[in-house]
């Protein structure tokens, strides 16, 4: 058992006390740190009025319809990774299953009948993925930590998951309160780190923040998480915004066979909290990363943009670089040798024209 999963009375909260970036009963990020670059003036009130049409989608989002039967059998290569929308990815790595924030819930807020709403289903029903053997989370918002997900996964919704889960330090406190076990529990300090099989998955530095409510701001950890098998690498960027920390973790960790970087539900003035497409590449970069796979977008309308912006801008950045980029359709079971740049979204619109 990790030093990190003890189950032990008081031992969340001694741990959070001692870690170096909690102070003041805070959470901090390395970097002094802006919610919001810019106030919220006329130009941003007209981007949310005037720009609400264009940020859902008005067709149907395409979805892979063989994912079962291509996840049937192990990745050809040891590596394969299915994007099911928003940052949840089905991680497969060197014999190692692992599910990255997953969200199959209808509205990421804090009540069931209001709040951002799904643009498209779930690319693969709970019950049918295949056997996972641990669950990573970022951090406690809820577009990440989804309650009725997280409540159906320990009620074994899932056959074949493990029931463990891997995450920053702190956030183990709400898995509790939805039903997780306290001993399937990992929570990770930046630089802590827990074997799963073959695989090490470390927490890397992310800034950003967290809380579920108005009075829990910052109290507990938010990550990026690096998954580090003996052949593959895999890089989870979590939520952050642009940091020099990226260019360490490269240093260190890297380099990465691919990134999984949040590119949507952004704007400038965010910029310290949120990456956005040309930051997203950049951060990709400095990671030290051989192909970039965007997240965080086309799921939920969370931000001031058209929904399909940050990829047609993360598009046109690759194509002038020629960097590897994988965009591919939700559900598509995807490995480095089939990867494709295929701006499938462009489908989308002009079926809504």
């Amino acid at each position: 058992m990790s030093e990190a999963n003890l189950v032990e009375p008081g031992r969340r909260e001694r741990r959070i006390e001692a870690s170096p970036r909690f102070k003041n009963g805070r959470f901090r990020n390395t970097h002094p740190t802006k919610m919001m670059r810019e106030p919220f003036d006329s130009s941003m009130a007209l981007d949310f009025l005037a720009g609400s049409a264009a940020r859902s989608p008005r067709a149907p989002l395409p979805i892979f319809e063989h994912s079962l039967r291509a996840l049937s059998s192990p990745p050809d290569g040891g590596l394969r990774l299915t994007w099911l929308g928003h940052s949840t990815v089905l991680v497969e790595i060197d014999g190692v299953r692992l599910l990255t924030d997953p969200v199959w819930g209808n509205r990421v807020s804090p009540v069931s009948f209001a709040g951002p709403k799904r643009f498209h289903p779930p690319p693969i029903a709970l019950a049918d993925l295949p056997p996972i053997d641990a669950v990573v989370l970022s951090h406690d918002h809820y577009d990440h930590l989804d309650a009725s997900t997280v409540k159906s996964l320990a009620r074994g919704a899932s056959p074949g998951f493990s029931g463990r889960f891997i995450t920053a330090l702190g956030v183990g406190a709400h898995l509790e309160r939805l039903g997780v076990r306290p001993e399937s529990i990992v929570e990770l300090d930046w630089g802590e780190g827990e074997k799963v099989g073959s695989v090490d998955v470390v927490a890397t530095p992310a800034q950003h923040f967290s809380g579920r409510g108005a009075f829990d701001r910052n109290r507990t950890l938010w990550a990026g998480m690096a998954l580090l098998g003996p052949r593959h690498r895999v890089f989870f960027s979590g939520d952050t915004g642009p940091t020099d920390e990226h260019a360490d973790i490269g240093a260190s960790l890297g380099p990465f066979d691919v990134a999984l970087f949040e590119i949507g539900a952004w704007h400038p003035a965010w910029g310290d909290i949120h990456l956005g497409p040309s930051a997203a590449f950049e951060s990709f970069e400095r990671v030290r990363a051989r192909a970039l796979l965007p997240v965080h977008w086309s799921t939920f309308d969370l931000g001031l943009h058209p929904w399909e912006e940050p990829a047609e801008e993360l598009f046109r950045i690759a194509s002038e670089k020629g960097a590897p980029l994988w965009t591919p359709l939700l559900g598509k079971p995807t490995e480095p040798a089939s990867a494709l740049m295929q701006p499938w979204w462009r489908d989308v619109l002009s079926l809504s024209r």
